[in-house]
């Protein structure tokens, strides 16, 4: 991103790498971690796929664009025998994950400051490249640069995640973009820039003149601009480029470096579940590519996450559901929420090809939403499921229940799950990363590497002095005070509450 071309104006291009930093630096980013880029998604999704898959414990990982180290630094607090580099352009960003990386004493994380087209040599292979929010928001030649670096860094076995924004579903918010861009054309400062988007935002999605009832898509759109924060607004709806495309040109996009789309990282995207019988008749027949581009058009996607491994890699690119019989499988946020709210622990309607096995499917499901948010190893439910005497063909049959549980959003498998303890001990213990982040702002990463909004300061105070030396006198002696509670009863009560709440969250290590 050195380009030194220049607008009409005599400003500088906001492509360039000077105008992507100063962006950068004027709206910080609000970056958190993301599960779906995570060694262990990724590599679940691969196996699944009848992939070979680099050993998660020891891996090598590459994050291009990790601005502060929000997702880079708790998967290498978390796997303490893997190695992570981080590549990032803006300055600011690199200080801030230099800073968390030594405060967190993390000796397997290298930070580079400056353009991927830069990245040192001496650097690699990686078994994971993680590319979250970059692929769309740059120009055309540094997503060239991407997958070629992808291409010479990735391992015989080594998976990339990308994120971008696709079409069709883009076509409507590209629309508001175009609205809100024309109306800060002549504004130079963020704040000010930032402040009458949302407000020309605001005033179109209140109401008004339609000349037709589709119109009411984009003022939604626009209404839901008007609802995001300053910096989804700043570095998505107003961000210089931000470069949509339809699915089939990013694959073969991807194929001209020799990179081959396996899945999404959520595999739920990735199925016709939900689909009208119509459409899933029309996709059956379909290869993988073009299969993926009707499923977008059927439920006008906007927004992808993907894996993509080395051509070669991919002789064999088949769904192996006997796989999951040597992985583990803990409740989706899908079925937990469909607990909370007493609907029925599946939905046939969704899942008909798990409909016919209601009884092991419900079975499984229950015992897996007991030990929320723990995983347990597909053995063990088969076992629960099928009893000790169970044969190969049930095995075999249970473990595609499994896998067709995961692509309804029922449950989620995973080849190396966090230690979780979802009932809280003596002397409770939370993860390193969780515990220096609830010092610092409200977004904790939980053991899932799930971001989890934490507003309340005492809140987040006692859950940073979960380090496994206090019991909950100790823990009152240090932090009742800040609860705001007299009672010693009712804040010894409070804070066992709020500990088992941070067991149930996944912030608790077995």
């Amino acid at each position: 991103m050195n380009s030194e071309r220049e607008d009409h104006r005599g400003a500088p291009d906001p492509a360039s790498n000077e105008a992507l930093v100063e962006k950068y630096d004027a709206i910080s980013y609000a970056a958190q971690s993301n599960p779906d880029s995570h060694p262990d998604r990724l590599a679940t999704v691969a196996s699944l796929h009848g992939l070979s898959v680099p050993e998660i414990a020891t891996c090598r990982v590459l994050e291009v664009g990790c601005s502060d180290g929000a997702n880079l630094l708790p998967m290498a607090a978390s796997l303490p025998a893997a190695s992570f580099v981080g590549c990032e352009l803006s300055p600011a960003a690199t200080a801030l994950a230099r800073t968390g990386a030594t405060e967190l004493g993390l000796e397997n994380v290298t930070l580079i400051e400056g353009d991927l087209r830069e990245f040192p040599d001496a650097l690699g292979p990686f078994d994971f490249v993680i590319a979250h929010g970059v692929y769309s928001w740059v120009p055309a030649p540094v997503r060239d640069a991407l997958f070629a670096l992808a291409a010479k860094k990735l391992s015989r076995n080594g998976l990339m995640f990308v994120s971008y924004n696709v079409y069709p579903g883009c076509h409507v918010r590209q629309a508001a973009w175009e609205m809100l861009r024309h109306h800060i054309a002549g504004i130079n400062d963020a704040r000010g820039r930032l402040d009458a988007a949302r407000t020309l935002a605001t005033a179109i999605a209140e109401g008004g003149i339609s000349q037709d009832p589709t119109d009411a898509l984009l003022r939604r759109e626009l209404a839901r601009i008007a609802r995001q924060t300053d910096s989804s607004i700043y570095h998505d709806d107003l961000a210089v480029p931000n470069d949509p495309v339809y699915f089939h040109r990013f694959a073969a996009h991807a194929a001209q470096h020799g990179l081959r789309f396996i899945s999404e990282a959520r595999l739920f995207n990735s199925s016709s579940f939900g689909l009208v019988p119509s459409m899933q008749r029309l996709v059956s027949g379909l290869g993988r590519v073009e299969r993926e581009q009707y499923l977008d058009f059927a439920c006008l996607r906007r927004y992808r996450q993907s894996v993509l491994c080395r051509e070669e890699a991919a002789e064999v690119l088949a769904l192996t559901p006997e796989r999951a019989t040597l992985m583990h499988a803990a409740a989706s946020h899908s079925l937990l929420g469909a607990v909370q709210r007493s609907k029925p622990l599946f939905n046939p309607a969704r899942s008909p090809m798990i409909a016919t096995d209601q009884k092991q499917l419900h079975t499984a499901l229950e015992r897996l939403v007991a030990v929320a948010p723990r995983a347990l190893p597909a053995a063990e439910l088969e076992l629960l499921v099928n009893g000790p005497a169970s044969s190969v063909h049930a095995q075999r049959s249970f473990a595609a229940l499994l896998v067709d549980a995961c692509f309804a959003d029922e449950l989620q498998l995973s080849l190396a799950p966090p230690q979780i303890a979802e009932i809280a001990s003596d002397r409770p213990l939370a993860s390193a990363a969780a515990r220096w982040q609830a010092r610092r702002g409200t977004k904790l990463t939980n053991l899932w590497h799930e971001a989890m909004e934490i507003p309340d300061a005492p809140v987040r105070a006692l859950l940073a002095l979960l380090d496994g030396t206090r019991d909950r006198p100790a823990l009152d002696a240090a932090a009742g005070s800040t609860l705001g509670v007299s009672d010693p009863v009712e804040r010894r009560r409070r804070i066992d509450g709020y500990v088992r709440q941070f067991g149930r969250l996944g912030f608790l290590i077995h």
